[in-house]
């Protein structure tokens, strides 16, 4: 990883509030970036076919604001990321920003001797860590490489105190190696090891099921792993302390993917209707619900 990463880094001696500003302007940026150039790789750059080749915004998208933080305010130089596949947009986008990606490449997203599709060692220019191509395979290196970095440092070679990071999508989760790693990442008390899962339920082959992630905490902690859910945002966690707020969480914890998503497209007035039917008799959900007009709900 580019020693210009930690030069890159929001100052901590920064005020809290200040560096939080600073770093979600940073993440406007990162995510104004990915999603041109994959617009510009679909709609703008001259094709022979009109086939659209860049790909889509969404399944980046929702790694924007963890992928910034992490490069511009988290990571050291010795530190590992293993970049889940279909996020390489904000990944170029990041690294255009730090100084290791050019425009060119960038244009020729996708396309001959341009940026990758996926994040890859050989074929790209800007400081890839781990080939992430083959899904899942990404997510398994980084495990391995922090068990190759406990034998060096049992060697009493102190120079290896990185820290293994793989940023997860969901469906890779379906590939078996990523358990084996796993289990043997259990047998040898493997340390320095972040896995974050990018849980949005959204596969090209299939939506994830709805169940899944109570079996994905469930078999990460009898693997000895300390797992954080975060799930809700400030406003929402503000809004389950309000009366009626319990059963709000209760219906967003039990609510399909398929109905979930049907809402967000719909819009705040569809949300009211539907948790009204719902749950509108219970104690202080409608007036919970009267706080809130239909654009802050949506």
């Amino acid at each position: 990883m580019s020693t210009a990463l930690s030069e890159a880094h929001v100052s901590t001696r920064v005020a809290p509030a200040d560096r939080h500003a600073i770093l979600r302007e940073l993440e406007k940026k990162v995510l104004w970036l990915a999603s041109w150039t994959i617009h510009n790789a679909n709609h703008l750059r001259p094709s022979a076919d009109g086939l659209k080749v860049g790909g889509h915004q969404a399944s980046c998208a929702s790694l924007a604001t963890l992928m910034t933080a992490l490069y511009f305010d988290v990571l050291r130089p010795e530190d590992r990321v293993a970049v889940k596949p279909h996020a390489s947009p904000i990944f170029h986008a990041i690294q255009y920003l730090l100084g290791n990606q050019s425009r060119e490449k960038l244009e020729a997203f996708r396309a001959m001797g341009g940026a990758q599709s996926y994040p890859s060692r050989t074929k790209d220019a800007d400081d890839v860590d781990f080939s992430t191509g083959s899904v899942g395979l990404g997510v398994a290196m980084t495990s391995f490489a922090s068990l190759v970095q406990d034998y060096v440092r049992a060697r009493d070679d102190e120079s290896g105190k990185g820290r293994m990071v793989a940023l997860v999508g969901d469906a890779e989760l379906d590939e078996g190696n990523v358990f084996e790693a796993l289990l043997e990442g259990w047998k040898h008390d493997v340390r320095n090891l972040w896995w974050v899962v990018d849980y949005n339920r959204q596969s090209l082959d299939a939506v994830v099921s709805d169940r899944l992630f109570g079996r994905f905490d469930q078999l990460f902690t009898n693997m000895g792993w300390r797992v954080e859910t975060l799930k809700y945002g400030k406003q929402l966690q503000a809004a389950f302390q309000q009366p009626g707020g319990e059963q709000l969480r209760d219906w967003i914890d039990a609510c399909p993917n398929s109905l979930y998503s049907a809402l967000v497209f719909k819009g705040g007035a569809a949300w009211r209707e539907h948790l009204l039917k719902d749950i509108g008799t219970g104690a202080g959900v409608k007036g919970l619900l009267d706080d809130y007009d239909d654009g802050m709900l949506a």
